[in-house]
């Protein structure tokens, strides 16, 4: 193996980076004070936050270690602590570690676990260079046992009243799962080959922004189509410019897909199509998010959203003229302008003026 810590990690909806002890107050209030998190884990609630800032400030003294995995997980989105993931007994002669994670109840059902963990196997397997990774979790833990199956971790045996709860007292069995290199290796491939033939659905995604003074109160909308099914989405901000709505479009429609999809997207924007084809995106991407003048590309972190949605979907843009006869175009520009936040009239307004 090749050690190399606690690695900044990127998926289409995440960012996974090192923990710093100014994490403190977000973890004890997302997490790590949760009884419901903290069910059927190793440790109980911290009850206070210097607990917590201790343990930070420990993670984040060890985080420039290399034989060191453990990561905050952020969602990109609104730049949110929601929870950790970690590589735990790491041994260089077996080749070998353990997973182990956790994450706020407001955030979960919507994938974003599998995400990471999926990052974090690839990231062991493909760069470090470990040969196994196992996994446990209490029978009774449902949503764990579902993130580990998706990730390919398989079922190994069951320890019966292996474990007593630290938080309930009470006794659980414990599930064993783990997966190889090979095995890992093997999936992504087949994914791979799914995603490059049937896997990649053919999805339309017809999007547009708008505001309301530029800057100003702005919205966006987006249509999606995949063969019968039709879906619209909108969304606002109070105090925003045209080109982000126009940005948050397409990133909305995109994060909404729960497969990688072959997508066309159809925008009014040449801000967002031209970016792509006339490569603009991926030379400010090779400069540091700069232009060719040195000045800071505006938007940075919606670009490189969109750009890691890119690299999960087959994307191509196509420049569709605003404001004239395509009836979807107009839908996204209806969807957009509805979303924009209304303005709220003073307390002592006189209604009748």
């Amino acid at each position: 193996m090749e050690h190399r810590g606690t690695k900044v990690l990127e998926t289409a909806r995440l960012v996974l980076r090192p923990w710093r002890e100014s994490d403190a107050e977000k973890a004890f209030a997302h997490w790590m004070n949760d009884p419901e998190v903290t069910k059927y884990l190793t440790w109980t609630p911290h009850g206070d936050i210097e607990v917590t800032r201790a343990l930070l400030k420990m993670w984040e003294r060890e985080s420039g270690e290399p034989h060191t995995y453990k990561w905050a997980i952020v969602l990109k989105e609104g730049n949110v602590l929601i929870g950790d993931i970690a590589v735990l007994r790491a041994d260089d002669f077996q080749e070998r570690g353990t997973i182990g994670y956790c994450m706020g109840k407001a955030w979960w059902g919507n994938g974003y676990m599998t995400e990471a963990l999926a990052e974090v196997l690839r990231y062991c397997f493909e760069e470090v260079g470990f040969f196994r990774i196992d996994g446990e979790h209490a029978a009774e833990n449902i949503g764990s046992s579902r993130v580990m199956e998706k990730c390919g971790l398989t079922y190994e045996g069951t320890r019966r009243n292996y474990f007593r709860c630290p938080t309930t007292g009470e006794r659980v069995d414990i599930v064993e799962r783990g997966i190889l290199r090979e095995e890992f290796l093997a999936g992504a491939q087949r994914s791979g080959a799914r995603s490059s033939a049937e896997g990649k659905k053919d999805v339309i995604l017809y999007t547009d922004g708008a505001c309301s003074g530029n800057p100003g109160a702005g919205g966006w909308g987006c249509v999606l189509l995949y063969g019968e099914r039709k879906l619209e989405l909108s969304g606002g901000e109070a105090e925003t410019t045209n080109n982000r709505m126009e940005l948050m479009a397409v990133i909305m429609g995109l994060e909404r897909l729960k497969f990688p999809c072959k997508v066309q997207v159809y925008s009014d924007s040449a801000y967002t199509v031209n970016a792509f084809e006339e490569g603009w995106v991926y030379a400010w991407e090779a400069n540091g998010w700069k232009k060719a003048d040195r000045k800071p590309v505006l938007n940075e972190d919606l670009w490189q959203r969109l750009l890691a949605l890119t690299r999960v979907h087959e994307v191509t843009f196509c420049k569709v003229k605003g404001h004239a006869d395509d009836a979807l175009n107009n839908t996204c520009d209806a969807l957009a302008r509805n979303a924009i936040p209304k303005k709220e009239p003073p307390a002592d307004a006189d209604p009748q003026s």
